[in-house]
């Protein structure tokens, strides 16, 4: 997706001159009011602003094109629904059928997958805000859009449940093979679910790519989390049944971590947070800790909080980790930028995102 955009808002111009990709997910996040609600909406039609705005091949905005909301066959999620309220959950999912693109996931495993199959004959305006929101989610997977646009669409979920929605959905849109564009706020949905990301601030694009390379840009927010992480793709290549523990394969890496059997096999996310990883200049033999892996040490940073502490950022050649570590620590041990060290992870450490 090509974007070349302008727009007023409140006290600012919203300016954005990018691409988007047109595979995975991709997030829109930043502070409140900082113009990602409107880049979603000039997508989707629903505001013409000024520039230009194409998908793939289709020129969807220009000086002379604008092509209607209804024409652009995305489909659109809000954090309040925008559902017929004088239908029940069954015809407005009914509504999306009838006007769907061919190969779309049948609706029974729709609303399994989003836990709306008892809600079928319930009228929309006496569903919960959650209720609500995987309901309208339910109903723009079934319509199988060309691209689908969701404004933080797990606003009213509480914890369990935003858990469950986000791993049932990577699994549907991987089957449909659309790409998402997802404006969140939250730091849990942004891990859980981004491919990469765009930070948006005052209108103007602070910083756009990978997941990870939002996750550790010095001048964003993120890395000076409590729980700053980087988030990674791995294979389970073997288990242990002894120990109930699987090996993960990250690149030429393995990593021990806490798993089922049936997931041999299988791909996964796994997020590893600073907290849970220290620094050895040699390898350790003798330690509780199951993961040790060789490391380049590119960079030391001061953390803001708390006092005393820093973030290292460590190179392990198909992968990146950040570490949090004490001043007192990078002085003992004589840490340097290009220093080759062993990053060292414990084996409960490796964890599913939230």
């Amino acid at each position: 997706m090509k974007l070349d955009i302008c727009h007023r808002l409140s006290g600012f111009d919203l300016r954005l001159k990018t691409d988007l990709p047109d595979t995975g997910i991709t997030a829109i996040t930043g502070p409140s009011g900082a113009g990602k609600t409107t880049v979603l909406r000039m997508i989707a039609g629903f505001v013409r602003g000024q520039g230009s705005v194409q998908f793939k091949d289709r020129v969807l905005q220009d000086e002379t094109v604008f092509v209607p909301a209804e024409a652009r066959k995305f489909g659109y999620v809000t954090q309040d629904g925008g559902l017929f309220s004088h239908l029940s959950v069954d015809q407005n999912l009914g509504f999306a059928e009838r006007r769907a693109r061919a190969g779309g996931v049948p609706r029974g495993a729709v609303c399994a997958a989003l836990g709306i199959e008892h809600l079928l004959s319930h009228r929309t305006s006496h569903l919960s805000g959650g209720e609500r929101q995987r309901v309208c989610l339910a109903r723009s997977l079934l319509a199988n859009p060309e691209l689908l646009l969701l404004d933080e669409p797990f606003s009213a979920l509480d914890e369990e449940s935003r858990a469950k929605v986000v791993v049932n959905l990577q699994g549907l849109l991987q089957e449909l093979k659309i790409p998402v564009l997802l404006v969140v706020h939250e730091f849990a949905s942004l891990v859980s679910l981004a491919d990469s990301g765009l930070y948006l601030e005052q209108g103007t694009v602070r910083a756009q790519g990978s997941l990870n390379r939002l996750l550790m840009h010095p001048d964003l927010p993120f890395a000076q989390k409590e729980n700053a992480c980087v988030v990674l793709n791995a294979r389970f290549a073997e288990y242990d049944s002894r120990f109930a523990l699987a090996r993960l394969r990250i690149g030429q890496h393995f990593i021990s971590t806490s798993a089922r059997p049936d997931h041999l096999g299988s791909t996964t996310r796994i997020r590893i947070r600073a907290n849970d990883v220290s620094i050895s200049c040699q390898k350790q033999s003798g330690s509780s800790i199951q993961n040790s892996i060789a490391v380049k040490l590119l960079e030391i940073r001061d953390s803001k909080q708390p006092a005393g502490q820093v973030l290292a950022i460590l190179d392990a050649g198909d992968f990146k980790l950040m570490a949090r570590l004490t001043k007192r620590s990078v002085v003992e041990l004589g840490l340097k930028p290009g220093d080759q060290v062993f990053a060292q992870i414990k084996a409960s450490a490796a964890l599913a995102p939230d």
